[in-house]
């Protein structure tokens, strides 16, 4: 199963307060929509202009509305600027199948779409699709692990214009050219793309300049992380839970040492105890075969909701390790007991809602607005 990593920066015109450009996207475990739209001008208006565009096409290519359905939707809202004859936005979405690998890139009036293969340009043909008299560019192919696409506005080709050194602009010559060269030295997909909007940035000095953005997607392995939670409601189902966790793709988690001892029983091993993880703020973590961290529940669960939401940084091991293991999966799966623990409830929660069933909820919201899928199951 595949998954993409997206990283974008952006750069205001010089005395705006807001982007013209917008990105958005959608993730689900099978697939991908990333939209990148230029409103026309700057400011405001573009802003939302480029807002309204790309969450139309974000949306809808995501929901498998036809893709001349969601052009022709986009075109009949935005028309077209009287004095220039031209649109209201560009735009480029791009959609990647997480199963079969299939991506898909339309383009309306966007300048500028590259695709990495093994750090050199990949070419692919684009078919023209004509949408209520528009000209949309279609490109399709089989993605691969590694696979980089990137979208890119106008500000960054453009950056420069009118200077003695680009009285044309930076070019795409020239922005091929960086990018492989940074590709090439493995920079990380971060520093690229913050380095190409600082780049125009700095080729803007003394010009109007425009808005910039570019945004890189790689197409990688999905990473996924299951985390067993206090034991379940019935005894009957502690086998189901087990064997789900321990035949979960990715890395394997137990909370808790009820859970711990549940696991133990039923695979018929032993946790080891890393008694050097001992802390004054937490208690030691262990391993078993198969199972990459075993903690205790609710205060290693404390300390990571308390470090997500930046009350502190002082963490035990097994939370660190825990929030590391977050950090790195893209599909985390919590499967989480009902039997509650009578020690554990907090006074100040009515409706008899445990406290581990509120951290878990509470984190899984946090994990979500990073960009992380994360699937709850209660039993």
């Amino acid at each position: 199963m595949l998954t993409c990593e997206i990283h974008y920066a952006q750069k205001n015109k010089a005395g705006e307060e807001v982007c013209g450009d917008t990105i958005k996207f959608k993730k689900s475990e099978l697939k991908t929509v990333v939209s990148v739209s230029d409103g026309l001008g700057s400011g405001i208006k573009a802003s939302i202009l480029s807002t309204l565009t790309a969450s139309m096409s974000t949306t809808m290519v995501f929901n498998n509305i036809p893709i001349d359905e969601v052009f022709r939707s986009i075109i009949s809202t935005l028309p077209t600027c009287k004095v220039r004859g031209i649109s209201y936005a560009t735009l480029a979405t791009c959609y990647v199948d997480h199963q079969s690998g299939q991506c898909d890139i339309y383009e309306y009036d966007f300048p500028v779409v590259l695709i990495y293969r093994n750090d050199s340009i990949f070419d692919v043909e684009k078919k023209l699709l004509e949408i209520e008299g528009r000209k949309v560019y279609r490109s399709s192919f089989t993605s691969q692990p590694g696979d980089i696409l990137f979208l890119m506005t106008d500000g960054i080709t453009q950056a420069g214009m009118g200077t003695k050194r680009f009285p044309f602009g930076f070019g795409i010559e020239n922005v091929k050219m960086e990018l492989k060269n940074l590709l090439k030295h493995k920079v990380d997909l971060p520093s690229i793309t913050q380095h190409l909007v600082r780049l125009a940035e700095a080729l803007d000095t003394g010009t109007k300049g425009d808005d910039a953005t570019v945004c890189a997607i790689k197409i990688r392995e999905q990473r996924n992380l299951t985390i067993m939670v206090g034991p379940p409601e019935k005894k009957e189902h502690d086998e189901i839970v087990v064997r789900k966790l321990v035949e979960s793709n990715g890395k394997k988690v137990i909370c808790g040492g009820t859970t711990s001892q549940i696991v133990e029983k039923i695979l018929g091993q032993k946790v080891e105890i890393d008694f050097s993880s001992i802390s004054p703020i937490s208690p030691p973590i262990g391993y078993m075969e198969g199972i990459d961290l075993v903690t205790e529940g609710i205060i290693t669960l404390t300390q990571v909701f308390r470090y997500y939401e930046s009350q502190t940084e002082e963490i035990g091991i097994g939370a660190q390790k825990l929030i590391d293991m977050l950090e790195e999966a893209d599909v985390i799966t919590f499967l989480v007991g009902r039997a509650i623990n009578p020690a554990h409830q907090n006074p100040l929660f009515s409706h008899d809602i445990s406290l581990k069933f509120r951290l878990i909820h509470d984190i899984g919201l946090i994990l979500q607005k990073r960009g992380k899928i994360v699937n709850i199951e209660y039993y």
